[in-house]
């Protein structure tokens, strides 16, 4: 409410409540003092940087969490080699016929979830898949998966996997999402104003031919070239903030 400018007005009360938030309305544009530092600088520079400007942060954003999951994945491929090589995670010789070098893999990596200190044991306490039992070595996991798959327990199985998984990168890249959403609520109405008031031109009848010009920036012909050429844009802005 207070970022929107539609001379509507408002009871007292409600005015003193929304002032506060006026802070809201800075335009960073302006306030960067453009006009004077670049020549020729008007309305439709202040559109195109208010508009292209957050979509060049979220694509930052983007490289960042693909930089991110990438690197997430060559520190699941280096804990796979580790565990691999690990004296406390070798499957018994008996059970290395019986899964496949994937499941094993897995199996590896979810076993160490648990176990903090990669000592070869592991607290499963909560888990009734594995009959309640305080500690068990890397071994004792394997035989105990072996022996649900033979119960036919396999559903069990991957509720457990599945969740341990899910639970154990719950947090990565959290804050991508969390930073991406906020940023988008605090510049949507800001952005969506500016596109808005590109569209605002007032006419002048007294002059003959009429003319009319941007009411933001009276410097900007609404019938010149540079202002025409750019409305197509300012259109397509309007799918991407408000619209989209």
């Amino acid at each position: 409410m207070s970022q929107f400018n539609c001379d509507v007005p408002f009871s007292a009360d409600f005015g003193a409540i929304i002032e506060p938030l006026s802070i809201l309305n800075l335009d960073i544009t302006s306030s960067l003092g453009l006009a004077c530092s670049i020549d020729n600088f008007d309305y439709v520079d202040t559109l195109v940087g208010v508009t292209l400007g957050p979509l060049f942060f979220v694509a930052f954003l983007v490289v960042i969490f693909g930089l991110e999951v990438a690197f997430r994945k060559y520190k699941t491929k280096r804990l796979d080699a580790k565990l691999k090589d690990s004296k406390f995670y070798a499957v018994p010789e008996d059970l290395v016929q019986m899964f496949s070098n994937r499941e094993i893999q897995v199996f590896r990596r979810t076993f160490s979830y648990f176990d903090e200190d990669t000592c070869g044991t592991a607290d499963f306490a909560d888990f009734d898949l594995f009959e309640a039992k305080a500690e068990l070595s890397f071994g004792d996991y394997m035989y105990a998966i072996q022996r649900a798959r033979a119960e036919d327990r396999q559903s069990e199985l991957s509720d457990f996997i599945g969740a341990t998984e899910v639970k154990a990168n719950a947090r990565q890249g959290e804050y991508i999402i969390f930073t991406l959403m906020l940023f988008s609520f605090i510049i949507l109405i800001g952005t969506s104003s500016t596109i808005f008031e590109y569209f605002q031109c007032e006419s002048f009848e007294e002059i003959q031919p009429a003319v009319s010009y941007l009411v933001r920036d009276y410097s900007l012909n609404c019938g010149s070239s540079r202002y025409r050429s750019f409305v197509a844009y300012a259109v397509a802005m309007l799918f991407v903030y408000p619209l989209g």
